[in-house]
């Protein structure tokens, strides 16, 4: 099977970066498949990195190689580091994305670092990746487990209140507010019991309703993402921006 690699960084498209790094990676893997994930994460946020990949991940095949690049430093300085988890494998600078994505996975976190001050940090991200490819990682990178702690903010669900609480992690380019509520926690608290949600704004709380789709809904409105999360969402609107709604902004779902 080919290798898999897929990339997630705020480097945009506007410039020829990501073209450059792809020629090298072919360069480097010539029979990779290379898939964006996206390039458009807000500058230098690595919470919003963490999220989408960790709802993206498995969607791949097994033994693929992710390269997180979101606030890379492009400097000899700092030593990306390589964590492999569910078979699958992710590259990036330890900049607590990683303690993000996995420190509540019930698995050790020991990770792989290749140290070489002549090498910028994408340069020593291409020669892991060769590394993995050929089976020599072991050789090229030392132990790494002192990982920068960053923790991701979780939904929460109150079973004896009937209550979920959760906040908005990424607004997508229809201006859908996506939040960190997974579509499994709500069905499962919820089922076909009534509800009801209100979103938190800048400017005042919105009362949100479920619906499976979009048709015949007028309002604001839950449904499902496939990131595997709610998304509040607006027929034909940007929900985002009729409602002032932001990633600092938070939902509560309660239920009878």
């Amino acid at each position: 099977m080919r290798p898999t690699i897929t990339l997630i960084s705020d480097w945009r498209l506007r410039d020829p970066y990501v073209a450059f790094l792809k020629a090298a990676l072919l360069n480097t893997a010539p029979e990779a498949v290379i898939l964006d994930i996206t390039h458009h994460i807000d500058m230098y946020s690595i919470g919003q990195t963490a999220f989408l990949m960790k709802q993206s991940y498995h969607r791949f095949p097994e033994g693929s190689i992710h390269l997180m690049l979101t606030n890379t430093t492009f400097t000899s300085l700092y030593h990306p580091v390589l964590f492999s988890f569910e078979g699958h494998h992710f590259i990036g600078e330890d900049n607590g994305i990683f303690t993000m994505m996995f420190k509540d996975a019930g698995v050790p976190l020991e990770g792989r670092q290749l140290v070489d001050d002549t090498a910028t940090s994408v340069e020593k991200m291409l020669r892991m990746v060769a590394a993995l490819l050929d089976g020599t990682i072991g050789q090229v990178t030392t132990a790494y487990d002192h990982f920068n702690l960053k923790l991701m903010e979780q939904a929460y669900h109150n079973q004896n209140q009937h209550l979920i609480e959760g906040k908005i992690m990424y607004v997508d380019a229809f201006f859908n507010a996506i939040t960190n509520i997974p579509v499994k926690m709500f069905k499962e608290a919820v089922g076909d019991r009534p509800f009801r949600a209100v979103v938190k704004s800048s400017n005042d709380w919105q009362t949100v309703i479920y619906a499976d789709d979009y048709k015949d809904c007028q309002s604001f409105m839950l449904t499902d993402n496939p990131l595997g999360c709610l998304e509040i969402a607006y027929p034909q609107g940007k929900v985002s921006v009729l409602a002032d709604i932001n990633e600092d902004s938070t939902i509560e779902i309660t239920y009878e």
